[in-house]
C-alpha cells in the first residue's frame, strides 16, 4: 500500500512575488474540478490573496515616466563646444607656448571638429567617453585646466555623467529591492498556500490509494517549486501579471434525507 509523506508539502518553498504567484497559479490549476466546500473555501482564500499580491506588485513596479534626454544632450554639447572654443582661443596668442599645446590638444580631442555631437544619443556618449578616457589615460587634465580654465573639464565631466545616467548607460542596473508594501500581501499569499496544503493533507485517507494520489496531484506544484534548478536552467516563473486560473465549481451537496412520514 502506498505511503503518504506530508513533509514535502508542509512549507511554502517560494520567496519572491513572481515565484509565489507562479506557485499559486499551479495550485489553482491543479485543484479538483468539483472540490468540497471545505477545500473550496481554502482555494478561494488562496486566489484572493494571489489577486491582492498581483495588484500590489504590478503597481509597485509600474514604470515611471522616462526622463527626456534632450536637455542633457544639449548640456553635453555645450560643454564640449565651450572647451573647444577655449582651446581655439589659445591659437590667437601668436608665439605663446600655449599655441603648440593647444594645437596638439585640438588634434587629439577634436580631429573632426564637433561632428560627434550630432550622433545618436548612445553613440555620442560613447565618443564623449572615449575622449574623457584619453584625457585620463594621458594625464592631460592639468594641462587642459591650464589652457582652458579649471571649470571647463569639471563641468564637462559632470554633464557627461548626467547624460550617461539618463541614457541608462552608466547606472548599474540591479534588481530593485521589494517595496515594503509588497511584503504583507506576499506573506498573506504564502499563508493561504500553507493553509490550503494543510487542508488537502488533512483529508487524505492513508489507507486509500486513490485519496493519496488525488492529494499528490493537487499539491504537485509545491514539489515542482521545491525542485532545485541548475545554474544553466532558465527561470520558469510566469509574468507577475499573468491571469489567475478561475475557481472550480463546488461539488453538489449530498441530498437531504426525506422526512419520515407521520403515521
Amino acid at each position: 500500500m502506498p505511503a503518504f509523506d506530508p513533509t514535502p508539502y508542509a512549507t511554502v518553498p517560494t520567496r519572491t512575488p513572481a515565484a509565489t504567484l507562479t506557485l499559486a497559479r499551479g495550485l489553482l490549476a491543479a485543484a479538483p474540478s468539483r472540490p468540497t466546500r471545505f477545500i473550496a473555501r481554502r482555494l478561494a482564500r488562496l486566489r484572493e490573496a494571489a489577486r491582492d499580491l498581483q495588484s500590489v506588485w504590478i503597481d509597485a513596479n509600474r514604470p515611471t515616466t522616462p526622463v527626456d534626454p534632450r536637455p542633457f544632450d544639449l548640456a553635453l554639447d555645450h560643454r564640449w563646444a565651450a572647451l573647444r572654443t577655449r582651446l581655439e582661443a589659445c591659437l590667437l596668442l601668436g608665439a605663446h607656448d600655449h599655441v603648440g599645446r593647444a594645437k596638439s590638444m585640438l588634434a587629439l580631442l577634436f580631429p573632426t571638429g564637433l561632428d560627434f555631437l550630432t550622433l545618436p544619443y548612445a553613440e555620442e556618449w560613447a565618443q564623449s567617453e572615449r575622449r574623457l578616457v584619453l584625457i585620463a589615460t594621458d594625464d592631460l587634465a592639468d594641462e587642459l585646466d591650464e589652457l582652458a580654465g579649471a571649470a571647463y573639464l569639471s563641468e564637462l565631466r559632470q554633464a557627461h555623467a548626467a547624460y550617461g545616467s539618463v541614457l541608462g548607460i552608466t547606472d548599474r542596473k540591479e534588481l530593485a529591492p521589494e517595496p515594503a508594501g509588497v511584503l504583507e500581501p506576499l506573506r498573506a499569499l504564502q499563508a493561504a498556500i500553507a493553509g490550503y496544503s494543510r487542508g488537502v493533507i488533512g483529508l487524505v485517507e492513508e489507507d486509500d490509494p486513490e485519496s493519496i494520489a488525488a492529494a499528490q496531484r493537487q499539491l504537485e506544484p509545491l514539489l515542482r517549486a521545491r525542485r532545485p534548478r541548475s545554474p544553466s536552467e532558465a527561470p520558469t516563473d510566469e509574468p507577475v501579471d499573468a491571469p489567475l486560473p478561475e475557481l472550480p465549481q463546488l461539488a453538489p451537496e449530498p441530498a437531504a434525507p426525506e422526512p419520515a412520514a407521520v403515521a
